[in-house]
Protein backbone atom coordinates (compact mmCIF):
# COMPACT_ATOMS: atom_id res chain seq x y z
CA UNK A 1 0.00 0.00 0.00
CA UNK A 2 2.75 2.63 0.99
CA UNK A 3 4.26 1.57 -2.32
CA UNK A 4 1.65 2.57 -4.34
CA UNK A 5 0.79 5.70 -2.47
CA UNK A 6 4.63 6.68 -3.54
CA UNK A 7 4.08 5.72 -6.95
CA UNK A 8 1.07 8.23 -7.04
CA UNK A 9 2.85 11.34 -5.01
CA UNK A 10 5.98 10.77 -7.94
CA UNK A 11 3.44 10.67 -10.56
CA UNK A 12 2.04 13.46 -9.68
CA UNK A 13 5.45 15.41 -9.20
CA UNK A 14 6.74 14.73 -12.55
CA UNK A 15 2.95 15.26 -14.21
CA UNK A 16 3.26 19.34 -12.43
CA UNK A 17 6.93 19.61 -13.00
CA UNK A 18 6.59 18.78 -16.85
CA UNK A 19 3.25 21.10 -17.50
CA UNK A 20 3.29 23.95 -14.83
CA UNK A 21 3.71 26.61 -17.43
CA UNK A 22 0.49 25.30 -19.24
CA UNK A 23 -1.37 25.41 -15.74
CA UNK A 24 -2.04 29.71 -16.01
CA UNK A 25 -3.35 29.14 -19.43
CA UNK A 26 -5.64 26.24 -18.51
CA UNK A 27 -7.45 28.12 -15.95
CA UNK A 28 -7.59 31.25 -17.80
CA UNK A 29 -9.42 29.10 -20.16
CA UNK A 30 -11.27 27.04 -17.93
CA UNK A 31 -12.79 30.25 -16.64
CA UNK A 32 -14.25 31.72 -19.70
CA UNK A 33 -15.51 28.56 -20.70
CA UNK A 34 -17.17 28.32 -17.59
CA UNK A 35 -18.39 31.60 -18.52
CA UNK A 36 -20.16 30.27 -21.81
CA UNK A 37 -21.64 27.30 -20.69
CA UNK A 38 -23.45 29.52 -17.70
CA UNK A 39 -24.83 31.78 -21.01
CA UNK A 40 -25.51 28.81 -23.57
CA UNK A 41 -27.19 26.58 -20.66
CA UNK A 42 -30.64 28.73 -20.08
CA UNK A 43 -30.75 29.21 -24.13
CA UNK A 44 -30.31 25.54 -24.75
CA UNK A 45 -33.02 24.20 -22.20
CA UNK A 46 -35.32 26.71 -23.83
CA UNK A 47 -34.84 25.08 -27.34
CA UNK A 48 -33.86 21.72 -26.57
CA UNK A 49 -34.81 20.86 -22.94
CA UNK A 50 -38.22 21.65 -22.96
CA UNK A 51 -39.46 19.32 -26.03
CA UNK A 52 -41.48 17.25 -24.01
CA UNK A 53 -43.97 18.71 -21.32
CA UNK A 54 -46.05 16.65 -18.90
CA UNK A 55 -48.84 17.87 -17.79
CA UNK A 56 -51.54 17.28 -15.61
CA UNK A 57 -55.37 16.80 -15.49
CA UNK A 58 -57.56 16.83 -12.72
CA UNK A 59 -60.63 14.80 -14.14
CA UNK A 60 -62.49 11.67 -15.50
CA UNK A 61 -62.65 12.50 -19.66
CA UNK A 62 -63.08 10.11 -22.55
CA UNK A 63 -62.76 10.50 -26.48
CA UNK A 64 -66.52 12.11 -26.16
CA UNK A 65 -65.40 15.00 -23.34
CA UNK A 66 -62.04 16.45 -23.03
CA UNK A 67 -61.23 19.40 -21.79
CA UNK A 68 -61.94 22.23 -24.64
CA UNK A 69 -57.90 23.30 -25.06
CA UNK A 70 -57.32 19.73 -25.01
CA UNK A 71 -59.51 19.11 -28.17
CA UNK A 72 -58.61 22.40 -29.99
CA UNK A 73 -55.12 20.98 -30.17
CA UNK A 74 -55.56 17.97 -31.56
CA UNK A 75 -58.89 19.29 -34.40
CA UNK A 76 -60.48 22.18 -36.00
CA UNK A 77 -64.23 23.62 -36.02
CA UNK A 78 -65.77 24.62 -39.25
CA UNK A 79 -65.33 28.08 -37.35
CA UNK A 80 -63.35 29.23 -34.69
CA UNK A 81 -64.21 31.67 -31.81
CA UNK A 82 -62.70 35.66 -31.73
CA UNK A 83 -62.08 36.69 -28.38
CA UNK A 84 -65.43 38.64 -28.15
CA UNK A 85 -67.34 35.33 -29.03
CA UNK A 86 -68.12 35.46 -32.64
CA UNK A 87 -67.91 32.83 -35.03
CA UNK A 88 -64.75 33.57 -37.75
CA UNK A 89 -63.31 31.22 -40.56
CA UNK A 90 -61.67 27.74 -39.61
CA UNK A 91 -62.05 24.90 -41.85
CA UNK A 92 -64.77 26.80 -43.52
CA UNK A 93 -62.85 29.76 -45.36
CA UNK A 94 -66.74 31.63 -45.75
CA UNK A 95 -70.84 31.09 -45.66
CA UNK A 96 -73.54 32.71 -46.42
CA UNK A 97 -77.07 32.11 -45.27
CA UNK A 98 -79.92 32.85 -47.15
CA UNK A 99 -82.76 35.35 -47.20
CA UNK A 100 -85.31 33.47 -44.52
CA UNK A 101 -82.10 32.27 -42.44
CA UNK A 102 -82.54 28.51 -42.38
CA UNK A 103 -80.56 27.71 -44.98
CA UNK A 104 -76.42 27.67 -44.68
CA UNK A 105 -73.61 27.34 -46.82
CA UNK A 106 -70.15 26.79 -45.84
CA UNK A 107 -67.42 27.14 -47.93
CA UNK A 108 -64.30 24.58 -46.93
CA UNK A 109 -60.64 24.92 -47.42
CA UNK A 110 -59.31 22.36 -49.89
CA UNK A 111 -56.55 20.39 -49.49
CA UNK A 112 -56.50 19.57 -45.58
CA UNK A 113 -55.46 16.24 -44.83
CA UNK A 114 -56.48 14.28 -41.08
CA UNK A 115 -53.89 13.16 -39.21
CA UNK A 116 -54.18 9.19 -40.72
CA UNK A 117 -53.25 11.04 -43.86
CA UNK A 118 -56.82 10.66 -45.35
CA UNK A 119 -58.12 13.83 -47.25
CA UNK A 120 -60.81 15.92 -45.58
CA UNK A 121 -64.24 16.88 -47.09
CA UNK A 122 -67.55 17.73 -46.31
CA UNK A 123 -68.84 14.52 -46.09
CA UNK A 124 -66.85 13.82 -42.83
CA UNK A 125 -68.92 16.69 -40.82
CA UNK A 126 -70.24 14.85 -38.08
CA UNK A 127 -71.97 17.39 -35.76
CA UNK A 128 -75.49 16.83 -34.46
CA UNK A 129 -78.26 18.95 -33.62
CA UNK A 130 -82.03 18.50 -33.26
CA UNK A 131 -83.62 19.87 -36.53
CA UNK A 132 -80.78 20.61 -38.73
CA UNK A 133 -79.61 18.29 -41.40
CA UNK A 134 -76.18 18.23 -43.08
CA UNK A 135 -75.60 18.06 -46.87
CA UNK A 136 -72.34 17.66 -48.54
CA UNK A 137 -73.11 19.50 -52.00
CA UNK A 138 -69.25 18.55 -53.05
CA UNK A 139 -66.07 17.63 -51.12
CA UNK A 140 -65.92 21.34 -50.04
CA UNK A 141 -69.34 22.45 -49.82
CA UNK A 142 -71.56 21.86 -46.78
CA UNK A 143 -75.47 23.24 -47.07
CA UNK A 144 -76.90 23.20 -43.07
CA UNK A 145 -80.71 23.27 -43.52
CA UNK A 146 -82.31 24.47 -40.03
CA UNK A 147 -86.57 24.06 -39.53
CA UNK A 148 -86.14 27.85 -38.12
CA UNK A 149 -83.70 30.50 -37.65
CA UNK A 150 -80.84 29.88 -35.07
CA UNK A 151 -78.58 32.54 -34.96
CA UNK A 152 -75.73 31.03 -32.71
CA UNK A 153 -75.25 28.06 -35.26
CA UNK A 154 -71.66 29.65 -36.79
CA UNK A 155 -70.87 29.07 -33.12
CA UNK A 156 -71.82 25.81 -32.64
CA UNK A 157 -69.68 24.71 -35.84
CA UNK A 158 -66.57 25.84 -33.62
CA UNK A 159 -66.97 22.59 -31.75
CA UNK A 160 -63.76 20.51 -32.92
CA UNK A 161 -64.66 17.91 -34.87
CA UNK A 162 -63.32 14.37 -34.80
CA UNK A 163 -62.75 10.67 -36.08
CA UNK A 164 -62.48 8.06 -33.52
CA UNK A 165 -59.28 7.01 -31.45
CA UNK A 166 -59.07 11.52 -31.79
CA UNK A 167 -57.78 11.14 -35.38
CA UNK A 168 -58.41 15.05 -36.04
CA UNK A 169 -57.39 18.03 -38.18
CA UNK A 170 -55.31 20.36 -35.43
CA UNK A 171 -51.69 20.91 -34.85
CA UNK A 172 -51.15 18.36 -32.37
CA UNK A 173 -51.56 14.46 -33.66
CA UNK A 174 -52.67 11.91 -30.92
CA UNK A 175 -49.26 9.76 -31.16
CA UNK A 176 -50.27 7.39 -27.74
CA UNK A 177 -53.86 7.12 -25.78
CA UNK A 178 -54.35 5.01 -22.65
CA UNK A 179 -56.75 4.17 -20.95
CA UNK A 180 -59.41 2.15 -18.24
CA UNK A 181 -62.53 1.01 -19.89
CA UNK A 182 -63.53 4.35 -21.62
CA UNK A 183 -61.51 6.73 -18.99
CA UNK A 184 -58.66 7.91 -20.96
CA UNK A 185 -55.77 7.69 -17.95
CA UNK A 186 -53.00 9.18 -20.23
CA UNK A 187 -52.42 11.10 -23.77
CA UNK A 188 -49.25 11.73 -25.74
CA UNK A 189 -49.62 14.39 -28.45
CA UNK A 190 -47.31 15.29 -31.03
CA UNK A 191 -46.70 18.52 -32.76
CA UNK A 192 -46.87 18.72 -37.08
CA UNK A 193 -44.60 21.62 -36.40
CA UNK A 194 -41.38 21.17 -34.47
CA UNK A 195 -41.58 24.55 -32.87
CA UNK A 196 -43.87 23.29 -30.26
CA UNK A 197 -42.93 20.68 -27.90
CA UNK A 198 -44.68 17.17 -27.48
CA UNK A 199 -47.17 17.24 -24.40
CA UNK A 200 -48.19 14.15 -22.46
CA UNK A 201 -51.29 15.01 -20.41
CA UNK A 202 -51.84 12.68 -17.11
CA UNK A 203 -55.26 12.18 -15.51
CA UNK A 204 -55.93 12.16 -12.28
CA UNK A 205 -59.24 11.96 -10.27
CA UNK A 206 -58.51 14.59 -7.96
CA UNK A 207 -56.42 16.84 -6.60
CA UNK A 208 -54.27 15.39 -4.10
CA UNK A 209 -53.42 12.87 -6.63
CA UNK A 210 -52.46 15.18 -8.97
CA UNK A 211 -50.16 17.23 -6.57
CA UNK A 212 -48.37 14.28 -5.73
CA UNK A 213 -47.76 13.08 -9.27
CA UNK A 214 -46.05 17.11 -9.36
CA UNK A 215 -43.84 16.45 -6.32
CA UNK A 216 -42.87 13.18 -7.33
CA UNK A 217 -41.71 14.37 -10.95
CA UNK A 218 -44.40 12.48 -12.87
CA UNK A 219 -45.24 15.43 -14.41
CA UNK A 220 -43.55 18.82 -14.93
CA UNK A 221 -47.06 21.16 -14.89
CA UNK A 222 -50.11 21.05 -13.34
CA UNK A 223 -52.81 22.76 -15.22
CA UNK A 224 -56.28 24.78 -14.77
CA UNK A 225 -56.60 23.68 -10.96
CA UNK A 226 -59.21 25.64 -8.91
CA UNK A 227 -57.44 25.36 -5.46
CA UNK A 228 -53.59 26.45 -4.75
CA UNK A 229 -53.57 24.48 -1.49
CA UNK A 230 -49.90 25.21 -0.47
CA UNK A 231 -48.39 25.58 -3.34
CA UNK A 232 -47.21 29.43 -2.45
CA UNK A 233 -44.84 27.89 -0.05
CA UNK A 234 -43.21 25.74 -2.64
CA UNK A 235 -39.79 26.20 -3.98
CA UNK A 236 -38.63 26.38 -7.81
CA UNK A 237 -42.21 26.56 -9.04
CA UNK A 238 -44.25 29.27 -11.15
CA UNK A 239 -47.66 30.03 -10.57
CA UNK A 240 -49.59 31.98 -13.59
CA UNK A 241 -53.41 33.20 -11.97
CA UNK A 242 -55.86 32.77 -14.80
CA UNK A 243 -59.82 34.42 -14.84
CA UNK A 244 -62.25 32.47 -16.22
CA UNK A 245 -64.59 34.74 -18.29
CA UNK A 246 -66.11 31.83 -19.42
CA UNK A 247 -68.33 31.04 -16.25
CA UNK A 248 -69.12 32.91 -13.40
CA UNK A 249 -69.88 32.18 -9.61
CA UNK A 250 -73.34 33.22 -8.56
CA UNK A 251 -75.94 32.84 -5.64
CA UNK A 252 -79.11 30.85 -7.47
CA UNK A 253 -82.37 31.32 -5.47
CA UNK A 254 -85.43 28.35 -5.40
CA UNK A 255 -87.79 30.88 -6.97
CA UNK A 256 -90.20 27.69 -5.99
CA UNK A 257 -89.25 28.54 -2.01
CA UNK A 258 -92.27 30.97 -0.99
CA UNK A 259 -88.95 33.24 1.19
CA UNK A 260 -87.32 34.24 -2.01
CA UNK A 261 -90.19 34.84 -4.43
CA UNK A 262 -90.41 38.61 -3.71
CA UNK A 263 -87.45 40.31 -6.07
CA UNK A 264 -87.07 42.97 -2.79
CA UNK A 265 -85.83 40.25 -1.04
CA UNK A 266 -83.26 38.73 -3.28
CA UNK A 267 -82.20 42.50 -4.20
CA UNK A 268 -81.61 43.31 -0.26
CA UNK A 269 -79.63 40.18 0.06
CA UNK A 270 -77.43 41.52 -2.77
CA UNK A 271 -77.07 44.35 -1.36
CA UNK A 272 -75.82 43.03 1.84
CA UNK A 273 -73.00 41.55 0.67
CA UNK A 274 -69.68 42.71 0.42
CA UNK A 275 -66.76 42.28 -2.27
CA UNK A 276 -65.97 38.28 -2.50
CA UNK A 277 -61.66 37.66 -2.19
CA UNK A 278 -59.76 39.00 -4.91
CA UNK A 279 -62.17 37.80 -7.92
CA UNK A 280 -63.13 40.36 -10.78
CA UNK A 281 -66.68 41.07 -9.77
CA UNK A 282 -69.50 39.39 -12.34
CA UNK A 283 -72.40 41.72 -12.75
CA UNK A 284 -74.46 40.16 -15.35
CA UNK A 285 -74.81 36.36 -16.92
CA UNK A 286 -72.62 37.48 -19.98
CA UNK A 287 -69.34 37.32 -20.21
CA UNK A 288 -67.73 41.44 -20.30
CA UNK A 289 -65.36 40.05 -23.09
CA UNK A 290 -68.87 39.28 -25.45
CA UNK A 291 -69.91 41.27 -28.44
CA UNK A 292 -73.05 41.50 -26.00
CA UNK A 293 -72.01 42.85 -23.28
CA UNK A 294 -73.89 45.62 -21.72
CA UNK A 295 -72.87 47.98 -18.65
CA UNK A 296 -76.39 49.47 -18.44
CA UNK A 297 -77.69 47.34 -15.66
CA UNK A 298 -78.36 47.69 -12.07
CA UNK A 299 -75.45 47.53 -9.89
CA UNK A 300 -75.55 46.26 -6.28
CA UNK A 301 -73.17 47.67 -4.37
CA UNK A 302 -72.49 47.16 -0.63
CA UNK A 303 -75.23 48.69 1.51
CA UNK A 304 -75.96 46.90 4.51
CA UNK A 305 -78.55 49.42 6.01
CA UNK A 306 -80.34 49.30 2.93
CA UNK A 307 -80.45 46.08 3.14
CA UNK A 308 -81.37 45.71 6.86
CA UNK A 309 -83.97 48.03 6.32
CA UNK A 310 -85.59 45.93 3.18
CA UNK A 311 -85.40 42.51 4.90
CA UNK A 312 -87.17 43.79 8.09
CA UNK A 313 -90.04 44.11 5.97
CA UNK A 314 -89.90 39.93 5.08
CA UNK A 315 -90.10 36.81 6.38
CA UNK A 316 -86.50 36.03 6.63
CA UNK A 317 -86.21 38.62 9.64
CA UNK A 318 -88.58 36.62 12.05
CA UNK A 319 -86.28 34.60 14.59
CA UNK A 320 -87.83 31.60 13.69
CA UNK A 321 -86.27 31.86 9.90
CA UNK A 322 -83.89 29.93 8.69
CA UNK A 323 -81.75 30.34 4.92
CA UNK A 324 -79.77 26.90 4.36
CA UNK A 325 -76.66 28.39 1.98
CA UNK A 326 -75.86 25.23 0.36
CA UNK A 327 -72.55 24.88 -1.95
CA UNK A 328 -70.14 22.39 -3.51
CA UNK A 329 -66.87 21.70 -1.02
CA UNK A 330 -64.77 24.00 -3.36
CA UNK A 331 -67.15 26.93 -2.04
CA UNK A 332 -67.52 26.58 1.55
CA UNK A 333 -64.91 29.57 2.29
CA UNK A 334 -67.09 31.55 0.10
CA UNK A 335 -70.05 30.48 1.08
CA UNK A 336 -69.22 30.95 4.90
CA UNK A 337 -68.43 35.00 3.77
CA UNK A 338 -71.78 35.35 2.17
CA UNK A 339 -73.40 33.68 5.60
CA UNK A 340 -71.43 35.87 7.63
CA UNK A 341 -72.25 39.01 5.63
CA UNK A 342 -75.63 38.11 5.55
CA UNK A 343 -75.75 37.70 9.50
CA UNK A 344 -74.71 41.62 9.87
CA UNK A 345 -78.05 42.40 8.60
CA UNK A 346 -79.72 40.17 11.29
CA UNK A 347 -80.70 36.72 9.28
CA UNK A 348 -80.35 33.15 10.59
CA UNK A 349 -77.85 31.45 8.01
CA UNK A 350 -76.83 27.87 7.83
CA UNK A 351 -73.77 26.78 4.89
CA UNK A 352 -74.62 23.43 4.29
CA UNK A 353 -72.32 21.06 1.76
CA UNK A 354 -74.05 19.18 -0.95
CA UNK A 355 -72.44 16.71 -3.75
CA UNK A 356 -75.47 17.60 -6.24
CA UNK A 357 -78.19 20.59 -6.29
CA UNK A 358 -81.44 18.94 -4.11
CA UNK A 359 -84.73 19.94 -5.76
CA UNK A 360 -85.93 21.48 -2.50
CA UNK A 361 -82.73 23.88 -1.82
CA UNK A 362 -83.15 27.53 -0.60
CA UNK A 363 -79.97 28.93 -2.08
CA UNK A 364 -76.91 27.18 -4.17
CA UNK A 365 -73.81 28.94 -4.49
CA UNK A 366 -71.91 27.38 -7.57
CA UNK A 367 -70.66 28.13 -10.80
CA UNK A 368 -72.58 27.90 -14.08
CA UNK A 369 -70.58 28.37 -17.39
CA UNK A 370 -71.14 30.75 -19.80
CA UNK A 371 -71.39 29.76 -23.67
CA UNK A 372 -69.32 32.02 -25.88
CA UNK A 373 -73.13 33.19 -27.96
CA UNK A 374 -74.92 35.61 -25.72
CA UNK A 375 -78.07 32.87 -26.15
CA UNK A 376 -78.72 31.45 -22.70
CA UNK A 377 -82.41 30.18 -23.61
CA UNK A 378 -81.39 27.33 -21.64
CA UNK A 379 -81.04 28.33 -18.50
CA UNK A 380 -83.36 31.12 -18.31
CA UNK A 381 -86.31 30.26 -20.32
CA UNK A 382 -89.08 29.16 -18.31
CA UNK A 383 -90.10 26.01 -20.33
CA UNK A 384 -86.43 24.93 -19.58
CA UNK A 385 -86.77 22.36 -16.65
CA UNK A 386 -83.79 21.07 -15.20
CA UNK A 387 -81.55 23.57 -16.33
CA UNK A 388 -83.15 26.05 -15.09
CA UNK A 389 -82.50 25.33 -12.02
CA UNK A 390 -84.42 28.63 -10.59
CA UNK A 391 -87.63 27.80 -12.08
CA UNK A 392 -87.18 31.41 -13.03
CA UNK A 393 -90.46 32.50 -15.20
CA UNK A 394 -91.12 35.52 -16.65
CA UNK A 395 -92.87 36.45 -19.72
CA UNK A 396 -90.19 39.61 -20.90
CA UNK A 397 -87.13 37.47 -20.69
CA UNK A 398 -89.17 34.59 -22.93
CA UNK A 399 -89.40 36.91 -25.45
CA UNK A 400 -86.26 38.46 -25.77
CA UNK A 401 -84.37 35.06 -25.34
CA UNK A 402 -86.76 33.83 -28.40
CA UNK A 403 -86.31 36.93 -30.14
CA UNK A 404 -82.46 36.64 -29.85
CA UNK A 405 -81.64 33.44 -31.79
CA UNK A 406 -84.37 34.01 -34.52
CA UNK A 407 -82.54 37.76 -35.10
CA UNK A 408 -79.31 37.16 -37.23
CA UNK A 409 -78.51 41.34 -37.40
CA UNK A 410 -75.78 41.75 -35.01
CA UNK A 411 -77.05 44.88 -34.04
CA UNK A 412 -80.82 44.39 -33.65
CA UNK A 413 -79.22 41.37 -31.27
CA UNK A 414 -76.91 43.43 -29.03
CA UNK A 415 -80.19 45.52 -28.10
CA UNK A 416 -81.99 42.65 -27.68
CA UNK A 417 -79.06 40.91 -25.29
CA UNK A 418 -79.11 44.37 -23.76
CA UNK A 419 -82.63 44.58 -22.22
CA UNK A 420 -81.80 41.01 -21.98
CA UNK A 421 -79.20 41.65 -19.29
CA UNK A 422 -80.94 44.74 -17.76
CA UNK A 423 -84.37 42.98 -16.83
CA UNK A 424 -82.81 39.94 -15.53
CA UNK A 425 -80.41 41.66 -13.30
CA UNK A 426 -83.27 43.36 -12.21
CA UNK A 427 -85.34 40.32 -11.49
CA UNK A 428 -82.28 38.64 -9.50
CA UNK A 429 -83.26 35.05 -9.69
CA UNK A 430 -79.30 34.59 -9.25
CA UNK A 431 -77.08 37.00 -7.41
CA UNK A 432 -73.80 37.67 -9.54
CA UNK A 433 -70.84 37.72 -7.87
CA UNK A 434 -67.78 37.31 -9.43
CA UNK A 435 -65.44 35.18 -11.97
CA UNK A 436 -63.38 32.44 -10.93
CA UNK A 437 -59.84 31.65 -11.08
CA UNK A 438 -58.39 28.67 -11.75
CA UNK A 439 -53.88 28.38 -11.96
CA UNK A 440 -51.37 26.74 -13.71
CA UNK A 441 -48.18 25.50 -11.99
CA UNK A 442 -44.89 24.83 -13.45
CA UNK A 443 -41.52 23.65 -12.26
CA UNK A 444 -38.58 25.82 -13.03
Amino acid sequence: MAKQLQFVVLFLQTFIDRHKKYFPWSILIGFFLTLLIMQIYPLYISVVGKKHDKIGVVGRFDERNLPLFIQNQISLGLTMLASDGEATASLAKSWEVDEKGTTYTFHLLPDINWHDGKKFTARDINYRMQGVTFEPVNETTLKVTLKEVFAPLPVFMSRPISKPNLNGLGIYKVIRLLKNGETISEMTLKPQDTKYPTLTYKFYPNLDDALLAFKMGEINILKEINNLRDIKTWKNVNIKEITRFDRFTGIFFNLNNALFKEKEVRQALAYALPKIGDFEKAYSPISPLSWAYSKKIRLYNTDLETATKMLSKSPLASASAEIVLSTYANLVQEAQTIADAWKKAGLNVKVKVENTIPADYQIFLLTQMIPPDPDQYSYWQSTQEGINITSYSNPKIDKLLEDGRKTLDKEARIKIYADFQRYLVDDSPVIFLFFPKVYQVERK
